[in-house]
C-alpha cells in the first residue's frame, strides 16, 4: 500500500524530533502515589508516546509533602530531555505560596513541555441544602455567617482554594473542613455532614445523577455537557471563578530547546491517538495539547492567581 502524504510527513518530522533526544528512557517523575487521575493520566500518555521516544517512557512516582517532594526531585535532575514532571494544580500552581520552603522555585527550576488535559469541577452541597440556585445559597450564607461547612482533600488542594476564592470574591463566611482526600470528604457530603464540596466531576456526577447531591454551580467557563442544566458561576452573576484541576508536563531548567520542542511533538502526537482520547474520556479529563509557550503562560497565571488566593485569605500550609 503507498504511504500517504500525512503518512511520509509524520515519518519524515520523527526522525529528526528523535534525534533531539538522548538515547536512553524518558523518566516521567509523578509526584503522587500511583492509583490516582494525575498518575493514570501519565502512564496512558507514556505508553501512547514511546514509539515518538528513543527508548519509550518509565513512570517515577515520587509523592510526597503534596507533590514538592517529586518537584524538588525533577529541578535536580540532568537537563538533558531524559526527564519530565507530571505537573498539576498543587505542585505547579499552589505548593510555591503554601510552602515557605517547597524544594524548589517553578518558574526558575523548571521549564514547560506541554499541558495535557484539565478535568472539571463542581460546587456541590448535601441533598437538602436550603437553596436551589447559588444565588438562593449566597442568601443563606449572608443570613448565618460562618455556619456553612465546607470539605477538602486537604490544606492547598483545588477543592479548599476553590472555596477560599469564592469567599474572596462574594465576601460570605464559611467554615473549612479538611480531610485526608477527597473520598471521606464526599462521603460526608452524602451523609449530610458537611454542606459543600468542590469536588471533580468524575467523582460527583454520579452522586447528582442518584439524587445523593445537588450541583449549585459549574466551575468553569462553561456549562458542562454531563450536565447540561447546571450554570456556571459566570451565569448566575459570579465572574472569575473558572477552576479547572489540569496538568501537563515541564522538565528541569536549561533543557535544549530542541529536545522540548521533541518531546512537546511526542507527547501533541500521543494526545492525538482515538483511543488516548477515549481513555481520557472515561477518566472525566478534557485532552488539551499544543505549544510548550501556552503551557508556560498557564502555570505563570496559575501560580499569579493562587499566590493571590493565599495571600488574600492568609492560607498557609500544614
Amino acid at each position: 500500500m503507498p504511504i500517504t502524504r500525512i503518512a511520509m510527513a509524520l515519518l519524515l518530522f520523527a526522525a529528526p524530533a528523535l534525534a533531539q533526544l538522548p538515547d536512553r528512557p524518558l523518566r516521567i517523575i509523578v509526584p503522587f502515589p500511583p492509583g490516582g487521575t494525575s498518575d493514570i493520566m501519565a502512564r496512558v500518555l507514556a505508553e501512547a508516546a514511546a514509539p515518538h521516544l528513543p527508548r519509550g517512557a518509565i513512570i517515577d512516582n515520587r509523592g510526597g509533602a503534596g507533590g514538592n517532594v517529586g518537584m524538588a526531585e525533577a529541578a535536580r535532575a540532568a537537563p538533558d530531555g531524559t526527564t519530565i514532571v507530571q505537573c498539576a494544580f498543587g505542585p505547579c500552581g499552589a505548593n510555591p505560596a503554601l510552602y515557605a520552603n517547597p524544594g524548589y522555585d517553578l518558574l526558575r527550576d523548571l521549564t514547560p513541555v506541554i499541558l495535557t488535559g484539565a478535568v472539571r469541577n463542581v460546587m456541590a452541597v448535601r441533598r437538602d441544602f436550603p437553596a436551589a440556585d447559588f444565588q438562593e445559597f449566597l442568601a443563606v450564607a449572608r443570613a448565618r455567617p460562618g455556619t456553612i461547612t465546607f470539605g477538602s482533600s486537604g490544606v492547598g488542594a483545588s477543592n479548599h482554594l476553590g472555596p477560599e476564592l469564592l469567599r474572596a470574591i462574594t465576601g460570605i463566611e464559611m467554615t473549612h473542613v479538611p480531610y485526608r482526600g477527597s473520598g471521606p470528604a464526599l462521603a460526608d457530603l452524602v451523609a449530610g455532614r458537611i454542606d459543600v464540596f468542590f469536588d471533580n466531576l468524575p467523582s460527583i456526577l454520579p452522586h447528582i445523577r442518584a439524587g445523593n447531591a445537588r450541583g449549585l454551580a459549574a466551575v468553569s467557563a462553561a456549562r458542562i455537557p454531563e450536565l447540561p442544566e447546571l450554570r456556571s458561576f459566570g451565569e448566575q452573576g459570579v465572574q472569575g471563578m473558572a477552576i479547572d484541576s489540569w496538568f501537563g508536563f515541564m522538565a528541569p531548567a536549561q533543557t535544549p530547546p530542541a529536545a522540548i520542542a521533541a518531546l512537546n511533538a511526542a507527547f501533541n502526537r500521543a494526545l492525538a491517538i482515538p483511543t488516548v482520547r477515549a481513555r481520557f474520556a472515561e477518566l472525566g479529563v478534557m485532552p488539551l495539547g499544543g505549544g510548550a509557550d501556552e503551557m508556560g503562560a498557564h502555570v505563570r497565571a496559575e501560580a499569579a492567581r493562587w499566590a493571590e488566593v493565599v495571600r488574600r485569605q492568609g492560607i498557609g500550609a500544614e
